[in-house]
């Protein structure tokens, strides 16, 4: 009977130890999701001249390219939100939604596309088989541009503090202060989903 009663509790033991273990691994990938940046973009240091995007000559351009599925845009669009309560109301602002060609159109209309259109003043662009990201180098939705009145590039990267997290962080303020006519570092990490893959920017 004490044999058994033995056993019985090893076989607790282990089987607490083993869920420690499970849970612990766990949250050390989803710790590791959340904080690895997605790749970075190349981005023209002057506006690109093969965009189809209207840049402002009087005042700051920005733009956000996003995958219309990827989960974790929702925390950089509410960053931007953020950004244009806080900017000039001269700032022009493009959210590029990513559309692969072979998908019939209504594909990015998702609550991340909603989202996108209820942002003041923000100006939707359905990104035709990437068109736009392949201009402003861009691999990672949420990659965010700002560019001055001259079109020189002055801040490049993402704006939110982790993967599908909110709240204040550097690169939101970056881009606050450069919108204002401050000086800032100028870029940021960006994490997010993959927004074209390499094979396809072939």
């Amino acid at each position: 009977m004490r044999t058994r009663s033995v056993i019985v509790a090893a076989s607790i033991a282990v089987a607490a130890a083993i869920w420690v273990g499970t849970v612990a691994a766990s949250y050390r990938v989803i710790q590791r999701f959340e904080t690895t940046p997605g790749r970075a973009a190349a981005a023209p240091k002057s506006w690109p001249a093969e965009s189809s995007l209207a840049r402002n000559h009087d005042a700051p351009t920005l733009v956000m390219l996003v995958h219309p599925q990827c989960s974790c845009t929702r925390a950089s669009l509410a960053e931007l939100q953020a950004v244009i309560e806080k900017s000039p109301r001269t700032l022009r602002t493009y959210v590029v939604v990513y559309r692969p060609r072979q998908e019939k159109p209504g594909w990015e209309q998702t609550d991340v596309y909603t989202a996108a259109t209820r942002l003041r003043g923000a100006r939707v662009i359905v990104d035709e088989d990437g068109r736009e990201a392949k201009h402003f180098g861009t691999f990672t939705s949420g990659q965010t541009f700002l560019y001055d009145a001259a079109g020189t590039l002055r801040f490049q990267g993402g704006i939110t503090m982790l993967r599908g997290h909110a709240g204040l962080n550097s690169g939101r303020a970056d881009v606050i202060r450069i919108a204002n006519g401050e000086s800032g570092k100028g870029s940021h990490p960006v994490f997010g989903c993959s927004i074209v893959g390499r094979s396809e920017r072939r």
